[in-house]
């Protein structure tokens, strides 16, 4: 027995002491085996910068490429704005964070580097009421002394030359410490997700977020109220208006013969708008621009509106008859160049009126399924209306209204300078030219009731194509942000970007239903209702007329 010990206990000693080496290299080396695995650096916003490998979960606790490069998307309004020249290299460093196989652990930027982007970009948060991401608080971010950390470079980023990579902190801890100070792993597992009061919208590449109907996302609930009594208001007038130039044309037709006859196909135009309008008012934004997603109803989005019929009701008749109008706008301006410059008879152009309202129908219903068949069409939730996406506003909304604003604008001017030379010609013949001067002025006043207002609304329409879309994402942006702070609450706690101009907008488009009652302003109108209405008592004053002559002797 002993000398069976004696032969195991040396094998044991010499046992314990390989398992001893082997445990404090484990100890001592065992991050390299745990620690995060290098891999190709496939974040498209991230190349060019002159390293080719990152490790996954990033900083923001994605757990591949292909959800950090979702989270970019909620930062590129920053980049558009160019606010700040190293904040590629800041957002590369956080969301695909560098890695070496030299170095056991992903590499940080460094506090400085946070410090010199927050201090150029926050001027143009500021300019948009919306805070310093929390998500990017530089405090969060270790200071360059004591680690391994990206550094700012001294060099500018130039996108056609790939700038170096940045300079590295060489100090190395002795002991391994936390990259980066984060939040609970339950919050960074979340951050490719929407923040409340928002819906995510299944079957897109990227990750899209679309406001919660009955909550208060991009906008305050008293903003959508006054918007809603701001439009149904105009509506109510642009309706009365309308309503009484067709009664007009009712009560006495024969007054708007050719060239003057597109007016009233105007006004019923404008008529059908403001009762779209008052629709709206009347059935509320939810059941109009609303539609179920699996996580609740959101405001329809974009490429969705199909799935939402009254939305894409709405939208085809506001947009069809927007562009019938326009288009009666430049057969009236062209009916009085045909009239003033050509001397057609009101006859002549009566003769070719079906072509022209084959022209006034028939070609807005082109454009309008064009314009449904791009699948352009979202809900806006300050207004509750479906429109053209402002991705596409240019070319589905401002072209084609534009071209026919112009049409009718060019044909003014030019039977404007005729009747100007009509009037130079009776005053060279003696003869008064009072009426024909009435009538110019008359002409002339319309046309610019008509044309600047349409041309202020697309300059409107413009601008919020150009500033909605940014102010947007950094608003998603708050909102994500909002999310990962204490004591935040979620929801619109700025002011609304583009509130007053979405306001002069359909107060622009509705004012010219107003005006264009304007036409049967005149003691013309007084006298056609005042013959309607006294009508019933005429033949009692004729009897009555009647009975005296007969009692004089006048009448045997």
């Amino acid at each position: 027995m002993s000398s069976t010990l004696k032969m195991i206990l040396p094998m044991l000693i010499l046992l314990s002491t390989i398992l001893g080496l082997v445990q404090g290299w484990s100890i001592n080396h065992g991050h390299a085996g745990t620690g995060p695995k290098c891999e190709k650096l496939s974040v498209s916003f991230c190349r060019g910068l002159r390293y080719n490998l990152t490790a996954m979960p990033n900083f923001m606790g994605h757990e591949d490429q292909r959800q950090a490069e979702r989270g970019l998307t909620a930062f590129m309004p920053l980049v558009h704005y160019n606010c700040s020249r190293h904040l590629r290299l800041f957002l590369c460093s956080v969301f695909a964070p560098v890695c070496s196989e030299h170095v056991a652990m992903q590499i940080p930027a460094c506090k400085s580097l946070c410090l010199s982007v927050k201090r150029d970009c926050e001027p143009a948060l500021t300019s948009l009421t919306l805070p310093w991401p929390h998500m990017l608080d530089c405090d969060r971010f270790l200071d360059r002394g004591n680690t391994l950390c990206v550094q700012p470079p001294d060099e500018v980023l130039d996108e056609t030359k790939p700038p170096a990579l940045p300079a590295v902190q060489q100090q190395w801890p002795g002991m391994h410490q936390q990259p980066l100070q984060t939040s609970s792993t339950r919050v960074q597992q979340q951050q490719h997700q929407c923040p409340p009061h928002f819906v995510q919208i299944p079957d897109v590449e990227t990750i899209f977020c679309a406001p919660h109907c009955g909550s208060d996302a991009y906008y305050r609930a008293e903003d959508k109220r006054f918007a809603e009594r701001w439009m149904i208001g105009w509506a109510w007038l642009c309706f009365l208006s309308t309503l009484f130039t067709l009664l007009t044309f009712w009560v006495e037709p024969s007054r708007f013969r050719y060239p003057e006859r597109p007016i009233v196909f105007l006004a019923l135009c404008y008529n059908l708008l403001s009762v779209a309008y008052i629709i709206r008012g009347a059935v509320g934004a939810e059941n109009i621009s609303c539609v179920n997603q699996i996580d609740g109803p959101s405001y329809v989005p974009i490429r969705d509106a199909l799935k939402s019929i009254p939305c894409t009701t709405w939208w085809i008749v506001r947009y069809y008859l927007g562009l019938a109008s326009n288009t009666w706008w430049a057969i009236l301006c062209g009916c009085w160049l045909l009239s003033a410059k050509n001397e057609w008879s009101s006859e002549a152009l009566h003769n070719i009126a079906p072509y022209l309202h084959m022209a006034a129908w028939i070609l807005p219903i082109l454009l309008t399924g064009g314009s449904l068949l791009s699948r352009n069409v979202v809900a806006d939730e300050l207004t509750g209306l479906c429109q053209i996406s402002d991705e596409s506003a240019l070319w589905l909304e401002v072209l084609p209204h534009a071209m026919l604003l112009l049409l009718g604008c060019v044909f003014g001017s030019i039977a404007g300078n005729a009747l100007i030379r009509v009037r130079r010609a009776v005053r060279c013949d003696g003869r008064s030219a009072t009426k024909l001067e009435r009538l110019m002025t008359r002409l002339g006043i319309f046309a610019l009731l008509y044309a600047l207002p349409a041309l202020g609304g697309l300059v409107c329409v413009l601008h919020e194509a150009s500033v909605k879309p940014r102010w947007r994402k950094l608003a998603l942006l708050a909102a994500l942000d909002c999310r990962t702070t204490q004591n935040c609450t979620p929801g619109p706690i700025y002011r609304a970007a583009g509130l007053e101009v979405t306001l002069l907008r359909h107060f622009l488009f509705l004012v010219i239903g107003v005006t264009s009652g304007m036409w049967v302003w005149s003691s013309k109108t007084c006298r056609a209702w005042s013959k309607l209405l006294t009508a019933p008592s005429k033949p009692i004053r004729m009897q009555k007329s009647f009975q005296n002559c007969k009692q004089d002797g006048t009448i045997a």
